[in-house]
């Protein structure tokens, strides 16, 4: 074959091009169970920061430990499944592609530690740019925030992407859903936070869609939870939850 005729030149790119495909397939079905265990052990992570505990090198070994029990709940709050049911769940839910409006089941991840006990569940919903997601860990009464971490696939560095910043998810701690038998949520503001104690949190700086968005992720995903909550009944706030408040956006 004449090496420098056009022909040639067609049939060697083809086949490069079906060669270097092959590679690049055995590569990725080689790495596959690799990049699951990654992602399961960055969700393990995340689960472990919302509670307050970071994880050492051993993730896996460390959310055995704190993390002793799981189930799935359905909108009126009945439980199911159990701990691994429930965090592969929860890993589909706290991603990129997760669809919390479409689920028909939610999962509960118990936390133990010292005696004290918190529920952790994940949460979805859309930023700016793309999805956004992450964890909430409650205590016992299921209603009180202990801590939060989000994620995002695409929002702007130094602005929306500050939403993973720890000095600013810090501010959820504390925080209720639940006031006086309604639902009221976490309702983000720009400038006057303080004047609500139980709900309010300053905006991120420059980010007002983004933080419109981690308020009604938040909200509408909690919201999921209320049957179970109402069954928990662990604290007055246990009353049947009213959805009219619900998922109030921040302020401009």
């Amino acid at each position: 074959m004449n090496t420098q005729s056009n022909g040639y030149t067609v049939v060697y790119s083809a086949i490069m091009v079906v060669v270097v495909a092959a590679v690049l397939t055995l590569v990725s079905q080689g790495l596959k169970d690799r990049q699951i265990a990654n992602e399961e052990n960055a969700n393990r992570a995340s689960i472990l920061r919302s509670a307050g505990i970071e994880p050492g090198e051993d993730v896996s070994a460390d959310f055995k430990k704190y993390v002793t029990d799981g189930f799935v709940v359905d909108k009126d709050g009945n439980k199911s499944g159990n701990l691994d049911e429930a965090f592969k769940v929860a890993s589909e839910l706290a991603s990129k592609t997760g669809k919390f409006e479409a689920a028909d089941k939610y999962p509960v991840l118990v936390f133990s530690k010292d005696n004290e006990t918190k529920y952790i569940v994940p949460i979805d919903g859309a930023g700016l740019w793309d999805r956004i997601w992450g964890f909430v860990s409650f205590k016992n009464d299921f209603n009180t925030i202990d801590g939060v971490v989000f994620n995002h696939a695409g929002e702007t560095p130094g602005l929306g992407a500050e939403m993973t910043n720890p000095n600013w998810t810090k501010q959820f701690a504390g925080k209720q859903m639940v006031e006086g038998g309604q639902f009221k949520g976490v309702k983000i503001y720009k400038g006057n936070a303080s004047s609500d104690p139980l709900h309010g949190i300053d905006a991120i700086s420059g980010s007002t869609m983004t933080s419109n968005g981690v308020e009604a992720m938040v909200n509408d995903c909690v919201q999921k939870y209320s049957g179970f909550k109402q069954k928990l009944g662990q604290s007055s706030e246990a009353a049947p939850v009213a959805q009219a408040d619900c998922c109030n956006n921040a302020n401009n």
